[in-house]
């Protein structure tokens, strides 16, 4: 596995431009968006764009007509996904645009089930580097006991499912920046932990793992790669179903903590290392008050 390297700097004077990318997936992408905007605006160091795929069943025109201007962002948040829904897509130029916006120094946030999606296009499986897949797609990872990560061979295991949502003991690797002075060890509220995530798992680094309860195993929660010049972060943290109202993994602490972390990394900033009161144990989650109250 190959470890990230490229030059931070050494303060951040203006905020960072974010777009979020939704439009279609089998999670509430409209109430992901609403709370991810929420979130990053009351931090108050991030400026937070949208741009929504349109439905080419429902429009056609405005569908190719949809241009979502990567290059002005630093970093861009994908939330499409269409697992459930393979006649929901995006346009070849705006997939061949998002490649070159990647390989060309560009950070992607793939949030939640983003790792779900576009199974046939293949720099997009470079970029996810594991995702929901089938058992003969690709590789999968999980972590030894003495954080060792080991390669579970195409064919072998299962095909990519999770159990129930809970309260999980994650475990950080290693000293990346996005996790520099957090404890090793907290509890993330309401997570999904997936066993046999699958992929080509080329230029990637797993930076925590949680057990997974039926297999036993250490599973990745977050990892990054990097595509070309481009930095790409996964997690499975932040899952907001249908009709939720400020789910525990969107309020989690430990989420909103290394989102904003995350972000600063992949656009390039200075990564705040300074840990909230308020930040998990191993004990028990911490979560924040909707910010709608």
């Amino acid at each position: 596995m190959k470890t990230l390297a490229r030059d931070q700097k050494e303060t951040s004077s203006e905020r960072i431009d974010v777009l979020i990318v939704d439009g279609f997936g089998n999670h509430d992408w409209r109430l992901t968006t609403e709370y991810l905007k929420a979130i990053l605006e009351s931090d108050g160091r991030f400026a937070v764009s949208v741009s929504t795929c349109p439905n080419r069943n429902v429009d056609k025109e405005a569908w190719e007509k949809w241009n979502p201007d990567f290059a002005s962002y630093p970093v861009v948040i994908q939330i499409c996904n269409d697992i459930n829904d393979t006649e929901r897509s995006w346009p070849n130029r705006v997939e061949e645009a998002f490649e070159g916006y990647v390989s060309a120094g560009g950070g992607v946030y793939m949030h939640h089930s983003a790792n779900n999606a576009f199974k046939d296009w293949d720099a997009y499986n470079l970029m996810i580097g594991l995702g929901w897949r089938g058992v003969d797609f690709g590789v999968s990872l999980i972590v030894d006991d003495k954080e060792n990560v080991v390669v579970i061979p195409k064919g072998e295991g299962e095909k990519t499912s999770h159990g129930k949502r809970f309260d999980a003991l994650v475990t950080r690797m290693g000293d990346h920046p996005i996790h520099e002075g957090l404890p090793k060890q907290w509890i993330a509220a309401d997570l999904e932990v997936y066993r046999y995530a699958r992929g080509p798992a080329e230029n990637l680094e797993v930076i925590s793992y949680a057990r997974e309860p039926r297999t036993g195993l250490n599973t990745p929660i977050e990892w990054v790669v990097s595509f070309g010049k481009g930095r790409v972060y996964s997690s499975t943290y932040g899952h907001v179903w249908k009709d939720s109202d400020w789910p525990a993994g969107i309020r989690c602490r430990a989420f909103q903590v290394n989102l904003v972390r995350a972000l600063q990394w992949l656009s390039g900033e200075k990564v705040e290392t300074s840990v909230p009161v308020s930040f998990p144990n191993v004990d028990k989650a911490s979560l924040s008050k909707p910010l709608s109250q």
